[in-house]
């Protein structure tokens, strides 16, 4: 190959690569924490933290989970806590199904399945760090079946459409 092709075959190069490296998701966080050997103990608290610079921005918040057939149940009941810039605090329950009615999982994937899911969409009306901190609230001391779990905080792509 001469260097003429050579410097054209590394622009196309170049370029294809800076196109798959973009995210157009401007994230708060994007944090996945594994869980050890695929069973989620009760007392395994997921610790997530981040910083709010701009009150003014709606932002979605959402689970990615990586679970497995082994998991024993259609939905997934988590506990969310927050703890605001100031101190305050705030706990939720949330649930996400993983599987349908009829037993299929929902998500990506073959042996272990990958769901996104987008749970709500908030304003944050202080400047400052936050943390979320997430334990599995299946009424199990160990969960089995549940590969991974992280939180995603990031600037919707559609609201306005």
């Amino acid at each position: 190959m001469n260097t003429k092709k050579k410097i054209i075959y590394s622009v196309y190069l170049l370029f294809f690569l800076s196109l798959i490296s973009c995210d157009r998701m401007q994230y708060l966080i994007n944090d996945n924490k594994i869980i050890e050997n695929e069973m989620w103990m009760v007392d395994n608290q997921l610790p997530f933290y981040f910083s709010v610079s701009d009150t003014q921005k709606i932002y979605e918040i959402g689970f990615d989970i990586r679970y497995t057939n082994n998991y024993p149940k259609q939905n997934m009941y988590v506990f969310l806590h927050t703890i605001f810039p100031n101190g305050m605090r705030t706990h939720d329950t949330i649930s996400v199904n993983l599987f349908s009615p009829m037993g299929e999982p929902f998500g990506k994937g073959k042996r272990v399945k990958e769901l996104q899911q987008s749970f709500s969409f908030v304003k944050f009306y202080m400047e400052g760090d936050y943390s979320m901190t997430i334990e599995q609230a299946m009424r199990m001391d160990t969960l089995p079946g549940v590969v991974s779990f992280g939180l995603y905080i990031t600037e919707p792509t559609n609201l306005n459409e």
